[in-house]
């Protein structure tokens, strides 16, 4: 049989001929995960990909992929020889297993058939990845992934015979060849921020997709020079992000992502640093509206200071607020249109025994009792009818933000208690006048 060059290949498909009696419409796409070579005394080389492991691509594209999710192989490989080899989920008329080539994750073995095309004549042309109870080959066989990513062993033709995948399995060889797969890239571009609401005793990690990765990794110490194993290992994941709970408050922390598949496992080369907030969020507020004959009206909130690392104190508030409108129900927290209203002075002490109202110099009193905090926010004329959303965070004495108000946190009030906000009725269905 005269042999076939891959320029020859190029102008086949290209002018729709028929290939050893086959005609071919179809072919593996870029995502193709299997390199390398595969021998048998009469097909000769059998490459898995026309691009080379990590090098030059030629011809025209093809190749075999190993599918991570449902463990089964597709696409092409390719012979000078015998031409070309499918990998489907198709097998011989009253063949077993009954499935194209797959492989069992747990043992890492492959089953099931693939189709020389140019042999189709009959059951010639199948070729059969394992030995099972069926089999009438006496030698048992199979080809599996080794630890090192290289498939091994050997499959069977009843035409050609054995085909080996890796040279390692016979002696008297000279040349080394084997078929591998693609191991994931290095996940880059990691980053490590205290996260908006998930808590001061979080850290949101992320980083760019690794190519080829079926599940990532996650290692954290709290020294910059680690080994990733398995005592720091703190999850894994099959998302490009994890936030990582229950930190210590105004603590850093260093962490390598891995990203593994089939073929291996590779990690992140240098640890990527983040510090939790020595400062929580606001997660209670209070509030209530004082008609004060309506006009002028008075907004007075109260809530509680949120924790705080050891050695860190409370520098002021920050208070914000929302108007809510037909539109805008001021309820995202992150990308509502909040607004600063009041500054540090408006937050005073209420000492036991005094009227709780606001005192005639508040820059004198310090801004909270214990836990207990209030502000006060004077509304006149057509505000004292509008209704409003009020959230609060917390900054310490390095100047550093505590988290966002948590949204199951914030209020909704009007300045005018007499009235009741939608929100007030939602929750209290049961006082609500018809």
């Amino acid at each position: 049989m005269k042999f076939l060059k891959r320029t020859t290949i190029i102008l086949i498909i290209v002018g729709v001929e028929f290939l050893f009696g086959y005609k071919l419409t179809a072919l593996a796409g870029e995502e193709d995960n299997l390199f390398g070579w595969a021998w048998n005394s009469q097909a000769g080389w059998i490459s898995f990909n026309n691009c080379v492991y990590d090098g030059p691509c030629e011809g025209y594209d093809y190749g075999v992929k190993l599918d991570e999710d449902d463990y089964t192989l597709s696409g092409y490989a390719w012979s000078d020889n015998v031409g070309w080899i499918k990998f489907d989920n198709s097998y011989p008329a009253g063949g077993f297993p009954t499935h194209g080539a797959q492989i069992d994750p747990g043992s890492r073995t492959f089953s099931g058939w693939a189709k020389i095309l140019s042999l189709d004549n009959g059951n010639d042309g199948w070729v059969k990845l394992a030995k099972d109870s069926y089999d009438g080959e006496t030698s048992n066989y199979n080809v599996s992934l080794g630890p090192d990513g290289k498939l091994q062993g050997w499959a069977w033709n009843n035409m050609l015979g054995w085909i080996s995948f890796n040279s390692t399995d016979w002696t008297g060889n000279t040349i080394a060849y084997y078929v591998t797969g693609r191991a994931p890239l290095i996940p880059s571009n990691v980053t490590v921020t205290p996260d908006s609401l998930s808590g001061c005793d979080t850290l949101n990690i992320e980083w760019q997709p690794s190519s080829y990765a079926k599940t990532y990794w996650i290692y954290r110490e709290e020294t910059p020079s680690f080994i990733p194993t398995t005592s720091n290992l703190v999850a894994s994941t099959t998302n490009i992000n994890f936030i990582d709970r229950g930190l210590n408050l105004n603590t850093g922390y260093y962490y390598h992502i891995g990203a593994s598949n089939f073929f291996g496992k590779v990690y992140t080369p240098t640890s990527s640093y983040g510090r939790t907030r020595a400062i929580c969020g606001v997660q209670v507020i209070a509030g209530q509206g004082s008609c004060l004959s309506g006009n002028p009206s008075i907004i007075k909130l109260n809530w509680q200071a949120p924790n705080l690392a050891p050695g860190i104190t409370i520098d002021h508030y920050i208070i914000t607020r929302c108007q809510v409108t037909e539109s805008e129900s001021c309820l995202r927290v992150l990308d509502s249109p909040f607004t600063e209203v009041t500054s540090t002075s408006d937050c005073f002490q209420v000492g036991p025994g005094i009227d709780d109202i606001p005192p005639a110099d508040v820059s004198s009193t310090p801004h909270c009792i214990d836990s207990d905090c209030h502000c006060w926010e004077t509304f006149r004329g057509e505000e004292v009818d509008k209704q409003y959303v009020y959230k609060i965070m917390a900054v310490d004495n390095n100047g550093q933000g505590g988290d966002e108000t948590d949204p199951d946190a914030l209020i909704q009030i009007f300045p005018c208690a007499r009235q009741k906000s939608w929100y007030w009725e939602e929750q209290n269905p049961a006082m609500s006048s018809p």
